[in-house]
């Protein structure tokens, strides 16, 4: 999350000196403003463009993060400078993966299940094992008079967490996403 909002970011400043340099360009009209008039504008747009991109993806990832079935904490990265030693705090990031029904986040990546121009993503099926989660989605692809199929499967190593959550978490995914979950009891050797 913090490196889509660090894009963003990024792209706002750009687009901020593209304009300054559009501004000066105009104003002074010094040599050659025209060139450099033509490529301020240029810049601009394009960074305006990525912005946008940026910012897109950074609303999709917080309504994911907001609306999760599931938050899988992979890893938590701690680190402690001489100022915090002497306040005993820790300045801690929290890595994870979150599954809700609007799509999946992983790390800075996103999976957004719906509609998407020629691209439909769904939920397939969820199976969660002993020590594992596995989540399938189809990806429907229309290529104006044929449509492509592609399976795709995300498998993470989860710890099954005990029957009352698993149940609160089975009836999530069947209310929110109408795939009901499968629990396995035995563990799968290999990923095939």
């Amino acid at each position: 999350m913090k490196k889509l909002v660090l894009q963003k970011r990024v792209f706002l400043t750009a687009v901020i000196i593209c304009a300054a340099a559009l501004t000066a360009a105009f104003v002074w009209r010094f040599t050659y403003w025209d060139y450099c008039f033509c490529f301020a504008l240029m810049g601009g747009t394009l960074a305006a463009a990525l912005f946008f991109a940026a910012r897109k993806k950074q609303i999709a990832a917080e309504i994911i993060v907001e609306n999760a079935i599931i938050h899988i904490q992979p890893a938590v990265i701690c680190a402690q400078s001489d100022d915090e030693k002497k306040e005993g705090e820790k300045l801690r990031e929290k890595l994870g993966i979150f599954i809700s029904c609007f799509g999946i986040l992983l790390g800075g990546k996103i999976i957004k299940f719906g509609k998407h121009g020629n691209c439909d993503i769904r939920l397939k099926s969820v199976e969660i094992g002993p020590d594992y989660i596995s989540i399938d989605y189809i990806i429907l692809i229309d290529h104006y008079s044929s449509i492509n199929k592609e399976l795709q499967n995300i498998r993470l190593i989860y710890s099954r967490p005990g029957s009352n959550e698993l149940a609160d978490i089975i009836k999530k995914f069947r209310e929110e996403t109408k795939v009901v979950p499968v629990v396995t009891e035995s563990q799968e050797v290999g990923y095939d």
